[in-house]
């Protein structure tokens, strides 16, 4: 019944949307106001119309981002096909484009404000006043180097203006005791130089809750704050932007971040014995549940800084442009493992990571048939982490409550990139050809620092990307385009545990991570119809992953009863897969959007994890089909004000979680979020509902060891648990904005 009404409720509204604009159109006075917009992005690194760019890119407006409140990863992934994208439960990001990169491992897929990459929990942060989302899918080698193999998400931020003071101030208050406020501000400074100033600040108790139960051996009560998933968040940005002279200027950003949150706000139920498969589905008894009965606070805070400067010399026929960005976090993330009122394992986990770029670029800057660009790009990143395991009484035995701490991971991490790229597209009448090259120098150094352990390892990839296109009709194009990506090699930071690994001469060193090579090809058309109302896409692609990585934690073999937390290089994947995108300005007040994503992602043919044979399986953390239905309504009213209706809808389906060979499936699930409101020049009201039908779902699900008490003894738990981090519930919330 609760299908039914979902699916009724779905088509319902959009019938209605229909009749409220249908009709109007026909008495338009100019047809040309039914047409879409021009999307003009930069995924090139350079400004062109998405609809002849020979690459799969959806592209998300600030104004859609502002009106239905998209301020994290979870709604991005929602609003994409094929994106795979989900804050993960230590507030870092799970990311897969196209079956392609794993959850855990962040760099799969790269995070870029402008055209400056962030990592790790930066990733993760929200950002606002952005001119628009630009998700690149399929592999950016060429264009944006290593660590952007499955594909590139792109913020771009709105730049300062000299034309005219302007602000806008945002306040959104409603359930949960969420209080959120933006404010963005523009100001003309002399000489057409002007600044900008961005903050944001929000506290949200959060939907989960903690009972406080008494410890089941000694009777202690915690005393957590109820609301154990309640959060703080706030940040801050400046940017200036002018010109020196006629032909130099500058553009330069600050920014600092805070966040103060949980870190494990997942559920944790018992596997039915038939689930611990690699094939398991989600056990019989997975239940939606809100409650998290822990005795240790799992939390997570983390702060950033960050400041970039792009200069540009304007030259005959050509720019040069530099770019360089620091950025500069410290992460204290804390997780209570067994996930029960029994103090066995919480992890004490502060990480600090400082990420220094520079890139130097020429670009032609003409109109001419042939478009050209060259350059270098230099990266460093420095993470260091010191965490424990704090262990509890049952490791020693004690007879009443005592707990001692012992290394986990105890690294320091350095890895480089030193590039050169390039590429050329030339316009032949109706064909275009369009030919990238990149030579990336990588570099990965770690010293597990409690034993001594020490690694390097270093390689030169070369990437290459070839398009040609042609061009069908005044209104669309077909393309071909075959590009290349990879992921750096890395090192296993284990600390004691990991049995002894010996280089060539005899001394320790680490576990050895090697670098994940991709080649796609891809085959597509983009087009308008109906004079330029409606617009279409599609493509297939097929691509081929060697030596795919994936993260997994397993008890440590020392017996010890401690964690591993560990990369492997699997084996190789083959990925295939459809994407459709429609819109139509449906009337004069009403656009519809509708998009479809299938993904093939499989192990090849022997293919082993052990003992367990791959061959032909499902990849993990993968979703094979999903799509995205919306409807934009905007109509004016007799007393100056515009009324606003948006809907969004979107349907996952069933995804694999954990490691390859200990995989859960997680279930399908549809979400429909909803806006209403009404505006005029100055102000905007609007009522927001997000999860409207209140499903009950997970963004990632996965096996995990039982660390209770009943599971260590076998005292009526099985070894084995699921751990899934819950989507959303239902949340009604009210915004007011004003603009100056």
């Amino acid at each position: 019944m609760n299908k039914i009404f979902k699916q009724s409720s779905i088509w319902s509204m959009t019938a209605v949307a229909f009749a409220i604009g249908g009709g109007s159109s026909a008495t338009l006075a100019d047809e040309t106001l039914l047409q879409l917009e021009e999307v003009v992005v930069t995924a090139r690194k350079r400004s062109e119309s998405m609809m002849e760019i020979p690459d799969s890119i959806k592209m998300i407006t600030g104004e859609l981002v502002a009106r239905q409140n998209i301020k994290g990863l979870n709604k991005i992934g929602l609003a994409v096909p094929n994106v795979n994208l989900s804050m993960r439960a230590d507030s870092y990001p799970n990311v897969s484009i196209r079956g392609v990169g794993a959850f855990g491992l962040t760099q799969g897929v790269g995070f870029h404000v402008d055209d400056v990459q962030i990592y790790k929990g930066d990733a993760s942060s929200r950002f606002g006043d952005i001119e628009r989302i630009e998700v690149l899918k399929g592999p950016q080698g060429t264009m944006y180097g290593g660590s952007n193999i499955g594909g590139a998400i792109k913020y771009v931020t709105t730049r300062p203006t000299a034309e005219e003071r302007s602000g806008k101030v945002k306040l959104l208050a409603g359930e949960q005791g969420v209080m959120d406020g933006e404010v963005s501000l523009n100001l003309p400074l002399n000489n057409d130089w002007a600044m900008r100033v961005f903050g944001y600040a929000r506290t949200d108790d959060g939907f989960m809750t903690n009972p406080n139960s008494p410890s089941p051996v000694f009777g202690e009560i915690s005393n957590h704050p109820r609301n154990i998933t309640q959060y703080d968040e706030s940040a801050l940005r400046l940017s200036l932007a002018g010109n020196v002279s006629d032909t130099f200027s500058i553009y330069a950003t600050a920014r600092y971040s805070k966040y103060d949150g949980p870190a494990n706000n997942w559920s944790r139920e018992l596997i039915d014995g038939a689930a611990n498969s690699n094939t398991g589905k989600v056990p019989a008894n997975m239940a939606y549940s809100k409650i998290l009965d822990v005795n240790n606070l799992p939390k997570h805070e983390r702060e950033t800084v960050g400041a970039s400067l792009e200069m540009v010399w304007d030259k005959d026929g050509y720019d040069i442009s530099s770019i360089t960005s620091y950025s500069d976090t410290d992460s204290l993330r804390m997780t209570d493992v067994d996930g029960t009122q029994l103090w066995f394992i919480y992890t004490n986990r502060p990480e600090s990571y400082r990420f220094t770029t520079q890139e130097i670029r020429f670009s032609s800057n003409n109109d001419s048939n042939t478009q050209w660009m060259a350059g270098l790009y230099m990266s460093d990143a420095k993470t260091s982490m010191r965490s424990t395991l704090d262990l509890g009484w049952l490791i020693l035995g004690a007879e009443e409550f005592t707990n001692f701490a012992v290394p986990f991971e105890t690294s320091d991490q350095q890895d480089s990139k030193l590039a050169g790229f390039g590429n050329v597209t030339i316009e032949m009448g109706e064909w275009e050809m369009a030919l990238g090259l990149r030579l990336d120098r990588w570099k990965a150094e770690r010293e597990a620092v409690d034993i001594g352990h020490r690694a390097s390892q270093s390689d030169t990839q070369i990437l290459g990307n070839f398009s040609v296109t042609k061009t069908l009709s005044d209104d669309a194009i077909g393309y071909f385009s075959v590009a290349q990506g990879y992921e750096p090699g890395q090192w296993n930071g284990i600390a004691d545990g990991e049995p002894p690994v010996f280089g060539p001469n005899g001394e320790k060193t680490l576990r050895r991570i090697d670098a994940e090579e991709l080649i796609q090809y891809e085959l597509g058309w983009k087009g308008s119809f109906m004079d330029g109302r409606g617009s279409l896409t599609a493509a297939i692609f097929y691509s081929s992953y060697s030596d795919r990585i994936y993260q997994y934690v397993v008890p440590n073999p020392d017996g010890s009863g401690t964690l591993v937390e560990a990369l492997l290089n699997v084996g190789d994947s083959t990925q295939k897969g459809i994407e459709l995108e429609a819109s139509i300005q449906a009337s004069e007040f009403l656009q519809l959007s509708g998009s479809l994503g299938l993904i093939d992602a499989t192990w090849d043919d022997g293919v082993m994890a052990g003992d367990i044979d791959l061959s032909g399986k499902d990849t993990s953390n993968v979703v094979t089909e999903s799509w995205n239905l919306s409807a934009n309504y905007n109509r004016p009213l007799n007393n100056g004000l515009e009324f606003i209706a948006d809907l969004q809808v979107s349907h996952r389906g069933e995804q694999g979680g954990g490691a390859p060979w200990d995989v859960l499936t997680n279930d399908s699930f549809k979400v429909m979020d909803l806006q209403v409101g009404v505006q005029n020049d100055r102000w905007e009201l609007m009522l927001n509902i997000d999860n409207l039908t209140d499903e009950e779902y997970y963004t990632d699900l996965e096996p995990f060891d039982n660390y209770s008490f009943n599971g260590l003894t076998g005292g009526g738990e099985p070894a084995r648990i699921a751990i899934g981090t819950l989507g959303h519930p239902r949340i009604v919330t009210a915004s007011v904005s004003y603009s100056f």
